[in-house]
């Protein structure tokens, strides 16, 4: 059985880019993972696009800081939230290849 992989990412007023990275996270190839998406306090539509995959994917855990706490604060809080073996970090404006995290997984062990 391969081990939980957490892939967290912080996000504070990412709309613009924030789906096409989120749809190359659930595009992993790598069978067992967990996502941990917390939400800076965004002004925008951040919020309401990851309530929507939340609601569309089990796998979606969205947290939401009450007041901005800022980037390093942020990805603090999801570390401490994420159950996995091991943890990807991800930027709101990153778009990964489907097989990144197999690539990581094995090249660990």
């Amino acid at each position: 059985m391969s081990p939980l992989i957490s892939i967290v990412m912080a996000t504070y007023n990412g709309e613009k880019y924030l789906r096409e990275q989120v749809d190359s996270l659930l595009a992993q190839n790598y069978p067992s993972l967990e996502f941990i998406f917390v939400d800076d306090a965004s002004r925008d539509s951040t919020r309401a696009i990851l309530q929507e995959y939340a609601v569309s994917d089990s796998r979606i855990r969205l947290v939401t800081n009450p007041a901005n706490q800022g980037l390093l604060a942020t990805f603090e809080r999801s570390i401490r939230e994420a159950k996995g073996e091991m943890i990807a970090l991800a930027d709101q404006d990153d778009v990964w290849m489907p097989e990144k995290i197999s690539v990581l997984v094995g090249a660990m062990g």
